[in-house]
């Protein structure tokens, strides 16, 4: 599972090209007398393959009901870089030169002040200058009014961006992000749920996690399934690991009675070895022979 802020907005997006539509709205783009009618994603991978391969953190095509088409570039960045600055107008002209077709960018910024950085533009010149939709935490909602709530994939954005509950809302946001996850298929909801409680607020987080113990949404069991299976391979885990140690420490007191112990060689192969049928052959054979070929393995 993604574990940074970068990575699960990115994951977001990719999942979801069609919430970069909204995302642009959100930034001030309106496409006249028309709604996005479909989003594909495209490859990362912006333009031809060059001598510098260019990787946007996600990039869609939308088309709209008026005929018209649009690439995006979408950019998750959480603090200022001058080589990203530099490197973005590249992305936009090898889009533009391979697609053919109107090319935004769209920038999710870590903070306000990177937003209003990258609001300015990027200037290439005088008279010459790119303009970037960049959306900041405060440019998201803060998920307290119900009957206005965003899609699951600008909830997860924003909690991403905002963590922290208004103070005094931290009940009104659970029961509302508890609500838009439930509206997804319960296999995605509960992903986003676990990716939103690695940013929520202590107290919110703590909200959330009761109603999706003590109410019954579809996604709640999925979340449920999930966790119990994360406590199996984890509990299985640490029982292989157990064995595996016991079988290491049961070869080497044998080689040390039935011979001078493991040398460099033998020591280094048992210590790598990971199979528990195969310590269980050498065991036997040092038992009954007295030997042992680090090379049998």
């Amino acid at each position: 599972m993604p574990g940074d802020r970068h990575e699960i907005a990115v994951k977001v997006v990719q999942d979801n090209p069609e919430v970069m539509a909204g995302l642009l709205e959100l930034a001030g783009h309106r496409p006249p007398s028309a709604t996005c009618t479909k989003a594909e994603t495209r490859s990362c991978s912006v333009g031809s393959p060059g001598p510098t391969e260019r990787r946007a953190d996600g990039v869609a095509k939308l088309s709209y009901s008026d005929g018209s088409e649009l690439i995006v570039i979408c950019e998750m960045q959480n603090r200022w870089k001058d080589e990203k600055y530099y490197r973005i107008p590249g992305y936009m002209a090898r889009a533009f030169e391979d697609y053919r077709t109107p090319v935004e960018l769209l920038l999710l910024a870590g903070t306000d002040g990177l937003a209003r950085r990258y609001r300015k533009g990027i200037a290439l010149g005088p008279g010459n200058t790119i303009t970037v939709r960049a959306l900041g935490p405060g440019d998201f909602p803060d998920l307290t009014e119900p009957g206005d709530l965003p899609s699951a994939p600008v909830a997860v954005i924003s909690v991403v961006l905002r963590g922290a509950s208004p103070p005094g809302k931290e009940e009104l946001v659970a029961a509302n992000l508890d609500h838009i996850f439930g509206t997804m298929e319960p296999r995605r909801g509960s992903d986003y749920a676990m990716y939103s409680f690695e940013f929520l607020d202590k107290e919110t987080a703590s909200l959330l996690e009761a109603l999706m113990k003590t109410q019954s949404r579809p996604y709640h069991s999925e979340w449920s399934d999930s966790l119990r299976e994360e406590g199996l391979e984890k509990g299985l885990e640490k029982g292989l690991e157990e064995g595996l140690e016991e079988m290491r420490h049961t070869l080497f007191d044998l080689l040390a009675q039935k011979s001078q112990g493991a040398d460099a060689e033998q020591r280094q192969a048992i210590e790598a070895c990971r199979d528990l049928h195969q310590l269980r052959l050498w065991i036997t054979e040092v038992a009954l022979n007295g030997r042992f070929e680090a090379t049998d393995r």
